[in-house]
């Protein structure tokens, strides 16, 4: 039998205790740690961010602002997970499990085109998958670094450029404005400083700039802009004369009238010099058409400068549009006194003067321009017009014959020397003047009653008839040509030639009996009696109670053997005239011819009639009595 050996109680009780103290550890741990490492809930408490030897504490959701050359390091995170167990940190864009180790600068963990941008960063602290919570990291440069960038580019597009861009990174950035502001003048990107000025100027007003502003828009030869420029300046400074006259010039040159008269007129009041101004007012009221303003002011220039011959040259213009003639008429004198050279408006001084009868006054002048100009056509001219309003036709001549010596070709100078020469009676020297001028115009025919005339008065019979045969041809109702045509044909037995004008005289001119009685007259010379006798049937008809026409129509009748038609017509002469005697001689023989024929026919009671006829008119006739006689006898048998 083995003998045990048998343990002391004290060893027992020891080991006891010491397994209940582990025990109690174990529980104690794992009580401990067990709900730091599945808590429902983890989060982020801080992190602790070490920052150029500084230590920042960063609560979740919070950011930092950091620069790109800022050395950094995570110094902490700090969770509600025991001992962080599966914690770990994320960026996207940035390696940022990288500071949890050492403390590097940014610089070295961003690309290198992001180092002038502001970016930002955040990081997640997670447990595994499971997001804990975040802090950002805002990441940017200085302005400084910018306008160090741009100021070490050699490249003037880069460094405007990097000022661009700086320009939009701090877009509120006063230096970063005015630099680059610079920049585009020293590069006469002129439109963009207008536009960055502008931009300036929307956010604060600022004379100076404004200034500056006007002097980059007349750089860019910009009128518009200058303009708005001058008219804010004038806002803030209403009281100053050179704004307001700089702004008038403008509206002036961009044909804006009325805009400038309104600074004009402003800047009347604010200026000691003020001559320049009322004739410049004066020019632009008549420009806008208000011409008692512009008398106005130019008047008021006048009051100023009584030497100022344009002053009143622009007075008469002013007075003559509003038909005030006289007033015109004052100032243009005055012009002319003052000016002796100006011999254009002392002519047009003159032909107003000589539309309003002023004859003296206006041959002063005309004489005056004359003495300087002998030949000045337009002088002439008015001279001739002086002479021909005072009627005197022997000056008349002088003056014209001047011009025609300057203007040999002058056809109007021609005719009217043709017509001068004409009215004084000179019929060859005015022939000669409107031969010249139909030489020179063949096609106006207005000269041809002047020629038709003229050869007439110098028996110059052969030109006056081709003539007057060129007027009927042109104007057939004329009735002058046809007289002399007629007497020219009838001189020199020409009537065949004659007659196609006379027949077309009569078509144009049907109411001209006496035309119509030439046509008779050439058709009877040319053996044309029917065409002859139509003619007078027409004349009687026209003119019923002409004795000599329907003697002359009867008489044709008769030697063409249409009796009872001239016995018509001499009935009709009788009824006009009962004494007419060789009307009622040719009747009694008309009636005792028929009578003679009735009674050889054996028609005894018409031929009784007929001789019965005869007695009633003469009684004492013997050859109707013993007719009559004897056939009553052998009526009675």
């Amino acid at each position: 039998m083995v003998k045990r050996k048998r343990k002391k109680p004290g060893q027992r009780r020891t080991r006891f205790w010491v397994f209940v103290v582990l025990l109690a550890a174990a529980l104690s741990a794992a009580w401990w740690l067990w709900p730091g490492l599945y808590k429902a809930s983890p989060r982020l408490n801080f992190i602790l961010l070490e920052k150029n030897g500084d230590f920042i504490r960063l609560l979740n959701g919070e950011a930092i602002r950091l620069h790109p050359q800022d050395r950094v390091k995570i110094a902490r995170i700090s969770t509600s997970i025991t001992l962080n167990v599966g914690v770990r940190l994320t960026a996207a864009g940035l390696d940022i499990e990288a500071l949890l180790h050492e403390e590097l600068p940014l610089a070295s963990l961003i690309p290198r085109e992001a180092r002038y941008q502001s970016n930002t960063y955040r990081a997640f602290v997670k447990q595994n998958n499971q997001e804990l919570g975040y802090i950002d990291l805002v990441v940017e440069p200085f302005v400084e670094d910018w306008l160090d960038r741009a100021a070490r580019a050699i490249d003037p597009a880069l460094r405007l450029s990097v000022l661009e861009e700086a320009a939009a990174f701090a877009p509120q950035d006063e230096a970063v404005r005015e630099r680059l502001l610079q920049e585009y003048k020293a590069q006469k990107k002129w439109a963009k400083a207008a536009a960055l000025l502008e931009e300036t100027l929307r956010r604060k007003a600022d004379e100076k700039r404004l200034i500056e502003l006007l002097a980059v828009y007349e750089t860019m030869a910009d009128d518009r802009g200058v303009i708005s420029v001058l008219q804010r300046l004038i806002r803030e400074n209403p009281k100053d004369a050179p704004l307001r006259l700089r702004l008038a010039e403008l509206f002036e040159k961009d044909g804006k009238p009325r805009e400038a008269i309104k600074e004009y007129e402003a800047a009347v009041s604010l200026v000691q010099e003020k001559l320049p101004l009322y004739k410049i007012l004066g020019y632009l009221y008549t420009q806008t058409n208000q011409p008692r303003k512009a008398i106005d002011s130019y008047n008021k220039a006048l009051e100023l400068d009584r030497k100022d011959v344009n002053l009143y040259y622009n007075l008469a213009t002013l007075h003559e549009g509003l038909g005030e003639k006289e007033k015109a008429e004052a100032h243009l004198l005055q012009a002319v006194r003052l000016k002796p050279d100006d011999l254009k408006n002392r002519l047009d001084l003159a032909e107003r003067l000589l539309e309003r009868g002023t004859l003296t006054e206006a041959e002063k002048l005309i004489r005056e321009v004359i003495g300087k100009e002998p030949e000045s056509v337009r002088a002439l001219l008015l001279m001739a017009a002086l002479f021909d309003k005072q009627g005197d036709k022997q000056k008349l001549r002088a003056p014209y014959e001047k011009l025609l010596a300057l203007d040999p070709d002058n056809e109007t100078i021609v005719y009217n020397l043709g017509v001068l020469e004409y009215e004084a009676g000179r019929w060859n020297e005015s022939i000669s003047y409107f031969e010249r001028y139909r030489k020179a115009k063949p096609d106006d025919k207005e000269v041809l009653p002047f020629l038709f005339d003229l050869y007439r008065k110098a028996k110059r019979d052969d030109q006056a008839f081709s003539t007057a045969k060129e007027l009927i041809a042109l104007k057939p109702e004329d009735g002058a040509p046809y007289p002399f045509l007629f007497e020219y044909a009838h001189g020199r037995e020409a009537y065949e030639s004659v007659l196609p004008l006379l027949e077309k005289g009569v078509n144009a001119r049907p109411g001209d009996t006496e035309l119509r009685g030439f046509f008779v007259l050439a058709l009877l010379k040319t053996g044309k009696e029917e065409s002859a006798v139509e003619q007078l049937g027409i004349m009687s008809r026209e003119r019923p109670k002409d004795v000599s026409i329907l003697l002359q129509l009867a008489t044709l009748q008769e030697k063409q053997g249409r009796f009872e038609a001239a016995l018509e017509s001499y009935e009709k002469i009788l009824a006009l005239d009962p004494r007419h005697k060789e009307a009622g001689q040719r009747r009694l023989a008309l009636l005792l011819r028929q009578a003679g024929i009735e009674e050889r026919r054996g028609r005894i009671r018409e031929a009784m009639d007929l001789y019965e006829q005869i007695l009633d008119t003469a009684p004492g006739h013997e050859e109707a009595a013993e007719a009559y006689l004897r056939l009553r006898i052998q009526v009675l048998q």
